[in-house]
């Protein structure tokens, strides 16, 4: 995975299907989901990422500046964004990596949300498995992300996943922000 070749290339990438479907439990029965790999900019990536914004400006009183997250980033050879869609094609959780230009074959994780409707259902472990197996088949070794401590349902979705405290590696963030890292098996 080499981050030269994550500069310039545009985010045009046809929705696929991630070869992932699961069925997950709740109390008025199962509810049959699919994981897409979408564009960064598609209406339902935008859709999700505008829910995402709003929370986060709820909850810390802030969102990422709006040109930190190209899309292209977002498209391999360079990154993946995937959408979780509901039976009935509502897109309900989402999450992307992207190349980390500093450190080569590592990839940062961003973007993880899940509609507050279907929250606890073990939809971000699911976007988080994708990811990562997305990231290994990409050249990936490495997973970073940071996520705010504030966020324990986070903390304890990455920790159980094997992720561990790393130092900050983005200069300027928040004291409420946890850095994590978790090494990729390679591919069989």
């Amino acid at each position: 995975m080499s981050s030269q070749s994550c500069g310039s290339r545009p985010g045009l990438l046809p929705g696929e299907n991630c070869g992932l479907m699961s069925h997950f439990a709740r109390t008025a029965g199962a509810v049959d989901i699919s994981l897409t790999t979408r564009n960064f900019d598609h209406i339902d990536s935008a859709r999700l990422l505008r829910a995402y914004a709003v929370e986060r400006r709820e909850v810390v009183g802030f969102d990422d500046l709006p040109d930190l997250d190209k899309p292209f980033e977002f498209a391999p050879p360079c990154g993946r964004f995937v959408v979780v869609y509901s039976a009935v094609g509502e897109p309900i959780a989402c999450g992307g990596f992207r190349t980390y230009p500093e450190r080569d074959a590592v990839v940062e994780v961003r973007k993880m949300y899940v509609d507050p409707r279907h929250r606890r259902l073990g939809l971000g472990s699911l976007v988080l498995a994708a990811l990562e197996k997305h990231a290994a088949e990409q050249g990936a070794h490495e997973v970073i992300l940071e996520t705010g401590s504030y966020n324990r349902v986070a903390t304890r979705m990455y920790e159980s996943a094997g992720y561990h405290l790393i130092p900050a590696y983005v200069p300027g963030r928040p004291d409420f922000n946890r850095a994590y890292s978790k090494t990729l098996s390679p591919l069989d």
